[in-house]
């Protein structure tokens, strides 16, 4: 009885550290979006503030009508690191829990495989079929378990490789876009003079 008792404790234990380590890994990447986020408004503000003072020190009316477009738009190399910063979040946050979770099924791993041959060895003659049985389920529940790791693991590198190709891509296109705004501008005060 004491032994059951035991182990009851360590498996609560075990599960409080489980639930414990995932809500902290949670809280952990939720933070640094909070962050994240406080320090593009922040910087957005900061940008805000130097292009209308700016603008004010300008005494032509189309430079002006200019800058309250170009507030209204952020630039899309600040929106791609955006972006790029948030899924780079997100994506450790998935690999710290997928370290959490996986260490917890280790260790439910090993207490199945104790509690069956705990069984087979305390079990009665004759019982050798129901023994085999459980085996067998332990060792498909496990077969199973490591097929969806593995699954989920290529997901996210798929996910990952995703990822960097469009942003690869926005920045590629965001320079593009720069450099054809670049030569508007310098076409449209070519005409003015």
């Amino acid at each position: 009885m004491t032994d059951f008792r035991e182990q009851a404790a360590v498996a609560q234990r075990a599960n409080l550290d489980f639930f414990f380590g995932v809500a902290g890994k949670l809280l952990e990447g939720e933070e640094k979006l909070i962050r994240l986020n406080l320090d593009t408004t922040k910087t957005t503000f900061a940008d805000w503030y130097q292009r209308m003072q700016a603008g004010l020190t300008t005494k032509e009316g189309e430079e002006v009508t200019g800058l309250q477009d170009a507030l209204m738009l952020p630039s899309a190399e600040k929106v791609v690191t955006y972006e790029r910063q948030a899924a780079e979040i997100v994506s450790t946050m998935q690999t710290q829990l997928a370290e959490v979770v996986n260490a917890q099924y280790q260790e439910v791993n090993r207490e199945v495989q104790w509690f069956v041959e705990n069984v087979a060895q305390n079990a009665p003659v004759g019982s050798e079929a129901a023994i085999a049985f459980l085996k067998q389920g332990a060792s498909l529940a496990n077969t199973a378990c490591e097929s969806v790791q593995k699954a989920t693991k290529e997901a996210v590198d798929i996910a990952q490789s995703s990822l960097s190709a469009a942003t690869k891509t926005a920045s590629e296109m965001t320079k593009a876009t720069d450099e054809a705004v670049e030569k508007a501008e310098k076409a449209a005060k070519v005409t003015k003079q």
